[in-house]
């Protein structure tokens, strides 16, 4: 089995009280067969998800369906202008 890098390990003990059922929901992702890196798909997932257990799911879903839709939400603002970049850790992101 795949493991998460150590910044998203880091991100969900601290937003989620529950790490475990986080980690069970996003699980899928990791064997998400995509062109984009993983890594930033997960961060955007739960960037997004502002630690809510059903948005998780949701997002989870929504990057399962196809990974853009959720990189756009995370990354860009409504003028498409890029605000973050979750090719790179979360410790290196203006949050």
């Amino acid at each position: 089995m795949k493991k998460f890098e150590d910044d998203i390990e880091v991100w969900i003990k601290k937003n989620y009280s529950d790490a475990e059922r986080a980690k069970e929901i996003i699980q899928p992702l990791l064997t998400l067969d995509s062109e984009i890196n993983i890594s930033r798909i997960i961060r955007c997932v739960l960037f997004l998800s502002e630690s809510d257990y059903d948005s998780l799911k949701v997002y989870t879903q929504k990057a399962i369906d196809d990974p853009r839709n959720v990189l756009w939400y995370a990354e860009y603002d409504n003028r498409n202008v890029q605000k973050r970049d979750f090719n790179y850790s979360f410790n290196k992101q203006k949050i």
